[in-house]
């Protein structure tokens, strides 16, 4: 299923990096502190990366991570979180079940590629 593609405006001159958008998806795992700075870490299970289609719905995405983490496609044990730019994991969001969150997520990371070149552009 694919959603419609919505325009989220950053300002004239902004395009989306790519169609495409590569997720780190961890699973398997847990998040715990680290006994010697107390900042969290996740620890344990598995990592891939997850190359999304911008206009990919939800749903679709919700099926590719609960194939490859093995769990039962109809547990309700895959939650989908991501760690917002320069946030430790303490700051996850949640998306929940939507389009909707998953746009705002998309927001997020060319809110950060945004920042990146513009960070860029003033060290030339």
């Amino acid at each position: 299923m694919e959603k419609q593609n919505r325009a989220i405006s950053f300002g004239s001159d902004f395009k989306p990096p790519s169609h495409k958008v590569k997720l780190m998806c961890s699973y398997g795992g847990k998040i715990q502190q680290r006994p010697h700075n107390h900042h969290l870490t996740y620890a344990g299970g598995n990592t891939k990366i997850l190359v999304i289609d911008r206009r990919v719905a939800f749903s679709d995405i919700l099926a590719k991570l609960t194939s490859f983490s093995g769990a039962a496609p109809d547990d309700d044990v895959v939650s989908f979180k991501y760690q917002l730019p320069d946030k430790d994991l303490d700051a996850l969001v949640s998306v929940i079940n939507n389009d909707d969150d998953l746009e705002h997520m998309l927001a997020d990371y060319d809110r950060k590629m945004l920042h990146l070149e513009e960070t860029a552009d003033a060290y030339r």
